[in-house]
């Protein structure tokens, strides 16, 4: 058997690469993602079969912030690159597309003079998302509770609805990084008009900062312009974009994994262990001096941090994996969003777990008594 498998891959390796490529012209990206692992040649074909239908097909990562109205209110990136070294594809915005975005807050239903909350998204998660919710055969038989219940639990995307908190717009840096597991973002502030960021930190400190004073905003203050975003690039791993396709909680691999191996090895023998990676000076390093020796910048500022190795995500996910409900869920839950960014949350970490957990568990035994019902119709679920 393993002699007549060892032949079937050597026939295959022995087809020409536009063959090779036709046939991975008729598969979705996850059906080219998991057939890579036949082969190291099939590997290398198939990712960057997927980076190229993502280029010619012009799919687009759009960049939204939270509290913006429906106008102008993304941006969006094109792929540009792919390092196959690192399996990582590179996004900008191109010259006919806006790059730059106001952070003002637009929104009637959002305090705060300023967004600092966005969601990143991949173009291709929606277009999948709609092949993959067919009808349900029997679904209209489910009363409207039902219909909203299952909708709201089954098109469930994490990816989709992560939020990321914007890096504070005060600090006066040329590059301002925002990061996940999978892919880094590049961005700098633009301040509009003659005031620099120190000149607008000290007209926000005036700014009131309860209800009953809020009259005296313009006779007191004058209120600071909202800062410019503005976006360079974002650089994402195919782990990252197929994720959001199959809605699934897929091991994804840390983007520049090689690095964050060396970095770690480096910050081991300076006696650091425990570090945020996700932090900005890390990413700097991680994007920008990979190759060079630690600065003792770095060094300090990962010491003075070690107690901050863990954020509210990071507990939120640990505690929900040690108590057996997948982290991934922690974004289908607004009170749990509100708790992760820091949004007038006035739970603690226990009270958010356990909500989610009664949470699901309700959906679990409701999702039972669905299907029973949709296959006493001839649905399933």
């Amino acid at each position: 058997m393993t002699s007549n498998f060892n032949t079937d891959i050597n026939s295959i390796n022995d087809f020409a690469s536009e063959i090779i490529y036709k046939i991975f012209s008729y598969l979705s990206y996850p059906e080219v993602y998991r057939i890579r692992s036949v082969c190291q040649k099939f590997k290398a074909m198939g990712e960057y079969h997927i980076y190229q239908q993502i280029k010619e097909s012009r799919q687009l990562i759009s960049i939204k912030l939270d509290g913006k109205n429906k106008n102008n209110d993304s941006i969006e990136l094109e792929a540009v690159h792919y390092d196959v070294k690192n399996r990582v594809i590179e996004f900008r915005p191109s010259e006919s597309l806006e790059s730059k975005l106001s952070l003002g807050n637009t929104s009637t239903q959002q305090w705060g003079a300023y967004c600092r909350l966005l969601k990143i998204h991949f173009s291709g998660w929606f277009s999948n998302s709609n092949k993959q919710q067919q009808k349900i055969p029997s679904f209209e038989k489910l009363n409207a509770q039902d219909q909203a219940m299952f909708l709201y639990h089954y098109q469930y995307n994490s990816s989709i609805e992560k939020i990321y908190e914007l890096p504070c717009w005060y600090e006066n840096k040329v590059d301002r990084y925002l990061g996940d597991k999978g892919f880094i973002l590049n961005l700098s502030y633009k301040q509009p008009g003659q005031f620099d960021y120190i000149q607008q930190q000290q007209m926000t400190t005036g700014l009131p900062t309860s209800y009953y004073s809020y009259r005296s905003i313009t006779s007191s203050t004058p209120k600071p312009s909202p800062p410019v975003m503005d976006v360079k690039w974002i650089r994402v791993t195919l782990d990252w974009v197929l994720d959001g396709m199959v809605k699934s909680n897929m091991q994804q691999n840390q983007i520049y994994e090689d690095s964050f191996g060396t970095l770690n090895q480096l910050l081991a023998k300076e006696g650091c262990f425990k570090y945020d990676p996700l932090s900005e000076p890390i990413l700097n390093h991680i994007v920008t001096k990979q190759d060079q020796p630690l600065s003792e910048s770095l060094i300090k500022y990962v010491h003075s941090h070690t107690h901050e190795c863990h954020t509210r995500l990071t507990r939120l996910q640990h505690m929900l994996e040690g108590a057996g409900v997948d982290a991934q869920v922690i974004w289908k839950y607004t009170f749990a969003k509100s708790y992760v960014v820091g949004n007038g949350s006035l739970l603690g970490e226990e009270d958010v777990v356990r909500r989610i957990q009664d949470s699901e568990e309700e959906w679990r035994q409701k999702k039972l008594s669905l299907t029973r019902r949709l296959l006493s119709h001839g649905g399933n679920i």
